[in-house]
């Protein structure tokens, strides 16, 4: 089998592998049904992944690692930060909503996966969910060298932007049912990052503020 055709057949496993594992649960879902829903048989599934913990595994790192390369292309050297640039932290907000937006069946499962109490969650936590953390702090450290400040604390800005960020993928019924804003539509990325702006705008000030 050529490589182009392997790597089209294990992201097409795991694109199945995540609708099921999203609708039915991770312990409810066989391999079987992710065989027979990607097209392949299971021995396919297993020389790919070693089995649906490795697959589950696999779903995860391909939704976290390109999101925070998302961010990290947003940090910049401190020699290049200047008064007059833009807010690095929401151009780094904006570019990974559009991201998740144009892989949204992976950002839905990926948020609603972390939520669960699990030996796997709970080393994401420490892995990627830490180096998120970190990455947000420097680009907020940056804005703040630039001259942008905030009404409310550092932490709480950051809790409140990462919310921002998740929540339309781990709530998209409600926000389907209640808002009239789809996160599967490439429409919701420009409406939804207006949203963002106007509420970035509301929270800064002139003062200086110092980041936790």
């Amino acid at each position: 089998m050529a490589i182009k055709e392997q790597r089209e057949t294990k992201s097409e496993v795991m694109v199945a592998a995540v609708d099921l594992f999203y609708t039915k649960g991770y312990h409810a879902t066989s391999i079987r049904e992710i065989s027979a829903k990607a097209g392949v048989n299971i021995a396919t599934v297993s020389y790919y992944f070693s089995g649906k913990q490795g697959l589950l595994e696999e779903c995860l790192i391909a939704f976290f690692e390109p999101y925070l390369n998302v961010l990290e292309k947003e940090v910049q050297p401190v020699r290049l930060v200047g008064p007059s640039e833009s807010s690095s932290t929401m151009k780094a907000a904006l570019a990974a909503l559009e991201y998740q937006q144009k892989h949204h069946r992976f950002a839905r499962f990926a948020w609603r996966e972390v939520t669960m109490d699990s030996q796997m969650v709970r080393e994401m936590m420490t892995c990627y969910l830490r180096k998120e953390q970190y990455l947000w702090k420097v680009l907020l450290a940056q804005d703040i060298e630039k001259g942008i400040s905030l009404k409310i604390s550092p932490s709480f800005f950051l809790m409140q932007l990462t919310f921002m960020i998740s929540m339309p993928f781990l709530q998209s019924q409600s926000l389907r049912e209640i808002w009239n804003m789809n996160p599967g539509e490439k429409l919701f990325t420009r409406n939804y990052s207006s949203i963002m702006m106007e509420w970035f705008r509301s929270i800064t000030c002139e003062s200086s503020t110092m980041l936790s």
